[in-house]
């Protein structure tokens, strides 16, 4: 096991970074690692060992050519690289820093949280290192969830721009940095990155429908601004196919449904009003379905037994943009008789500003 030390700037604080996978070292003089060297001129470490010890000494230059013999002779050994990378930043060689850092990441994920600590700490503008990096789609993943955990939304929004430039992202990336933005209450990012990422599928969201896959035809894609839809239980089936999400309450509990939802961007102030087209076939107890907004304390009426396709709607506004969960519930019944059987139908739930349901919402961004 190594300590590399590294100096932060010219005011040289320091702090030691313990570097894995190298061989254990003492501090010898510059002559013993020449001659531990002269005895195995082809081992990449005792020519690193040298380079450090030479910088040590402030022989730059010649630390420089030890370190490019220790890179030429480990071709299949990042962690001389990385010593490399440790070397060129405390000498303030940002640029080969950077370069040598790349192969690292590109080669394998083992030193992405000591290069990333690196990062932080050495290089002022994040900019720089995502045009090292950018290149390789593992390492700009990689940079993109360490700056969402660093909290750095504008390098997180340069990097997810070079992700999705590049091809390099998947809609798990993607939902991870949505969710991200909406933890960061960035509404209008969160929105315009989902759709954008969405692209083709994105069908009438958000231009007419603020709720994506209002008509359940596609299965959910994971995360907040899709279908949260719990898997089928003992108490009940949850079923989405092509006309439509289907709810079949098994009879057995009484249930306490809440399995059905999606989180809704709301992208100014105003009224607002939330529909769906429902069926229900035999919904016993006299807790039976409801549209509601639980955030909000709103919930339509419940509909309980059989019911020929029915309109149901929530109207209600909000002070400035926001988020907010939708979904469909089932609130536990109060009566002896209460566990509930029966089946609901829903073709399709929307979103928008009051009067332009199913016209083209103006000025969503």
């Amino acid at each position: 096991m190594m300590f590399v030390a590294l100096a932060i700037g010219a005011g040289a604080v320091s702090f030691r970074l313990n570097i894995n996978d190298a061989p254990s070292v003492t501090t010898p003089s510059l002559p013993e690692y020449k001659a531990a060297l002269w005895q195995d001129s082809a081992n990449a470490y005792k020519w690193a060992d040298l380079a450090e010890a030479l910088g040590d000494a402030g022989r730059e230059a010649e630390a420089k050519r030890a370190f490019t013999r220790a890179v030429a002779l480990s071709p299949q050994i990042p962690m001389i690289w990385v010593r490399y990378t440790n070397f060129c930043f405390i000498h303030n060689d940002l640029q080969q820093g950077l370069k040598t850092a790349e192969r690292v990441l590109a080669t394998v994920p083992d030193y992405d949280e000591i290069l990333f600590y690196y990062f932080d700490r050495i290089v002022e503008n994040p900019a720089a290192v995502l045009a090292a990096i950018g290149g390789d789609r593992r390492a700009t993943r990689a940079w993109l969830e360490h700056m969402m955990t660093a909290n750095n939304a504008v390098a997180a929004r340069n990097t997810w721009s070079r992700i999705a430039d590049a091809g390099f992202g998947d809609d798990k990336l993607a939902v991870g940095y949505v969710d991200y933005l909406l933890r960061n209450k960035r509404w209008e990012n969160a929105l315009q990155t989902w759709a954008a990422w969405l692209g083709e599928r994105q069908g009438d969201y958000p231009a007419r429908n603020l709720l994506f896959n209002g008509k359940f035809q596609r299965m959910p894609l994971g995360g907040p601004l899709d279908w949260r839809l719990t898997q089928s239980v003992d108490e009940f089936e949850n079923v989405l196919g092509k006309n439509g999400a289907m709810i079949r309450f098994l009879g057995k509990t009484n249930v306490n449904y809440d399995h059905l939802s999606q989180v809704a961007i709301l992208p100014r102030q105003g009224a607002y009003r939330l529909t769906m087209r429902v069926k229900t076939a035999g919904l016993t107890t006299n807790e039976g379905i409801r549209l509601a907004i639980p955030e909000l304390g709103l919930a339509s009426e419940s509909l309980t037994g059989s019911h020929d396709w029915t309109t149901v709607s929530l109207d209600f506004s909000v002070a400035q943009s926001r988020s907010l969960r939708v979904g469909v519930v089932r609130r536990p019944s109060g009566k002896f008789d209460n566990k509930i059987e029966g089946t609901v139908w829903i073709d399709g739930i929307s979103l928008g500003p009051v009067g332009l349901i199913g016209q083209t919402i103006t000025h969503v961004y």
